[in-house]
C-alpha cells in the first residue's frame, strides 16, 4: 500500500494507520497474533459484509513482517457514537444496536470453516484469554466461579457461536448516511452470545450513568430497545439471558486487570483511581450491574 500514514487510535493492543489518499485503514496486529488468527477474522467480517451487516470491508492479501500481522480495511467516514450527543444517543440507537447483534448472532449459525483459529472457548480451557494468570488470588477465587457457572450450560447455535466479543458504543461509528457501523472485530472469538450482549449493556450503562447521570432509568430504556431490536433478527434463548449477569461481572474482572496492566499505577488519574476502586468495590461485594438483578 501506498501514500502517506497518519496514526489512527488503536486501542490498547494494536498500530491503526490512515494511508492518505486511498481511504484504507492499515492495522498492524500486537505480537502473537497469527496470520491464520488475522485471516479468519477478515474471511468472519467479509462473510458478515456479503450479507448486510454494515463494517469496513476488509482488503486483500495480509503482510506478515517481524511476527506481525499487517491487515487493511476500509476506511470509514463518520464519528464514533456520542452518549452525550440525544441524536446519536436515543431509543432508535439502542434498538438498531441490538438489531446488528442479532443479525450478526444469527449469522454465526451460517458461517461454515473446516478449522477454528480464532480463540475458543471450552469447558477445559474456559480462561481462553488468559485473564486468570494476572488476578490476585481473592479476584482469581471470584473468576474461577463464575466460570464454573457456564458449565451448567449446554452450547448450541441458539447461545454460542463466532462473535464479536468487543461490541460497544465505542466500536460503532455513524457514517454521513446516519448508518451504524460496527468496526474492531480484532477480539473476534467462539464465545457465549451472552458475552457479546453483556459487554453492550455494560459500556452503554458505564458511559451514560458517567456523562449523563439519569442512570435509574436508563437500564430498563436501554434493554427494552436494545432486546426489540435483537429479537427481530435472532432468537433469544432464555440460557442467553440467564447467563448476562455472569458475563458482566467477568466483564468488571477483565477490565479491572486490564487496567492494572496498561495504566502507571503509580501516577493514576483521579478519575482512574475512581475507576480501580470502584471496580474493586463492585467485584469485591457482588454489586448487580445497572442495579438490574432481573433480565
Amino acid at each position: 500500500m501506498e501514500g502517506n500514514r497518519s496514526k489512527l487510535s488503536g486501542g490498547f493492543h494494536n498500530d491503526v494507520f490512515l494511508i492518505e489518499g486511498e481511504d484504507i485503514v492499515e492495522r498492524i496486529s500486537e505480537s502473537g497474533k497469527t496470520e491464520d488468527m488475522v485471516l479468519q477474522e477478515l474471511e468472519w467480517m467479509n462473510f458478515l459484509y456479503e450479507r448486510g451487516v454494515a463494517l469496513p470491508k476488509p482488503h486483500m492479501p495480509l503482510i506478515v513482517e517481524e511476527g506481525r500481522v499487517r491487515a487493511y480495511f476500509q476506511y470509514i467516514r463518520g464519528e464514533h457514537i456520542d452518549v452525550t450527543n440525544k441524536a446519536h444517543w436515543n431509543v432508535t440507537t439502542f434498538k438498531q444496536l441490538g438489531r446488528i447483534l442479532g443479525k450478526m448472532h444469527s449469522l454465526s449459525k451460517e458461517f461454515e470453516i473446516d478449522k477454528k483459529h480464532r480463540p475458543v472457548w471450552t469447558v477445559e480451557n474456559p480462561d481462553v484469554f488468559g485473564i486468570r494468570e494476572n488476578l490476585s488470588p481473592w479476584m482469581a477465587e471470584k473468576y474461577d466461579r463464575l466460570m464454573e457457572s457456564l458449565n451448567t450450560y449446554v452450547c448450541t447455535p441458539d447461545t454460542f457461536g463466532l462473535i464479536h466479543n468487543d461490541f460497544h458504543q465505542g466500536n460503532v461509528m455513524i457514517n454521513k448516511e446516519g448508518r451504524l457501523v460496527t468496526i474492531d472485530f480484532d477480539e473476534c472469538s467462539f464465545n457465549w452470545f451472552a458475552q457479546d450482549i453483556g459487554v453492550i449493556f455494560y459500556h452503554a450503562y458505564w458511559q451514560h450513568s458517567s456523562f449523563n447521570g439519569e442512570a435509574d432509568t436508563f437500564s430498563k430504556t436501554f434493554l427494552e430497545h436494545f432486546f426489540l431490536g435483537y429479537q427481530e433478527e435472532n432468537n433469544l434463548h432464555k440460557d442467553v439471558i440467564k447467563q448476562i449477569p455472569t458475563f458482566l461481572k467477568l466483564r468488571e474482572i477483565f477490565l479491572y486487570q486490564l487496567f492494572h496492566k496498561k495504566w502507571d499505577m503509580e501516577n493514576l488519574e483521579e478519575w482512574q483511581r475512581y475507576t480501580i476502586h470502584d471496580l474493586e468495590y463492585k467485584i469485591t461485594h457482588d454489586v448487580p450491574y445497572g442495579g438490574m438483578t432481573d433480565f
